[in-house]
């Protein structure tokens, strides 16, 4: 029986709307968000606006400040370790069920792959992030697990924030060949070299975290825990 897709809310639209503009810095950490502004340029009540906003909050993509306001989260150094800890956790695992599978359809993937090259000919990094997600997505829906991708994706909006100030300086080149190559494996069947394929592509995000903290201590928060220099193990081998 095919699983019917649910019908996606004005509250999705702009939730995933204002996610992007945190993600790219459109929306600076720290920035307000003014409910009669966003009401006016997503053309919406603020019925929807509130419950997008309530959404990002409990990802801690925003922080609401009760007789103060809305704000755009700091980013959390924390946050994007646990993050990255995640997806290595879930990711890897799939992705090795994937390239195990007799039969793997993978046309969705190359067609993004495709749109990617283009988005890099036009220089243009905050589209190509938004496919980096439909990429990986597309994945977990072809092993048969989309779930896990919206248990990863929920999770990680402080992580995306890093990853695209990284891309931002470094170019969306390596990624785009990574995930070329990462694909052939996959095609290939050949797991142990598509699991470490994948932790090269996850890498190097703490690594710049580490250095971005010193040098625009401006964007990040120390977390209230005291607990911002938490050190996590890799996903097992």
């Amino acid at each position: 029986m095919q699983t019917q897709t649910r019908r996606r809310s004005r509250a999705d639209l702009i939730h995933d709307r204002l996610r992007h503009l945190i993600v790219t810095l459109e929306l600076q950490p720290g920035q307000p968000l003014i409910e009669k502004q966003l009401c006016e340029t997503f053309g919406v009540s603020r019925t929807p606006l509130r419950e997008a906003i309530l959404r990002l909050a409990e990802h801690g993509m925003v922080t609401v400040a009760p007789q103060h306001g809305t704000f755009v989260s700091v980013i959390s150094p924390r946050a994007v370790r646990l993050a990255h800890f995640l997806r290595e956790s879930l990711e890897l695992p799939v992705i090795r069920r994937l390239a195990a599978q007799p039969v793997r359809r993978l046309d969705r993937a190359r067609e993004i792959l495709l749109e990617q090259k283009i988005l890099v000919a036009r220089g243009d990094q905050a589209g190509f992030i938004l496919l980096d997600d439909q990429f990986h997505q597309a994945l977990f829906d072809i092993a048969g697990l989309p779930e896990i991708w919206d248990v990863i994706h929920s999770k990680k909006g402080h992580l995306d924030r890093v990853r695209f100030l990284q891309g931002s300086m470094r170019g969306s080149t390596l990624p785009l060949a990574q995930h070329e190559t990462l694909l052939e494996a996959i095609d290939r069947g050949a797991v142990d070299e598509t699991e470490r394929l994948l932790r090269e592509h996850l890498g190097g995000s703490l690594d710049f975290l580490e250095r971005h903290l010193r040098e625009r201590p401006d964007l990040f928060v120390t977390d209230p825990d005291g607990r911002s220099d938490l050190e996590l193990p890799s996903a097992a081998p």
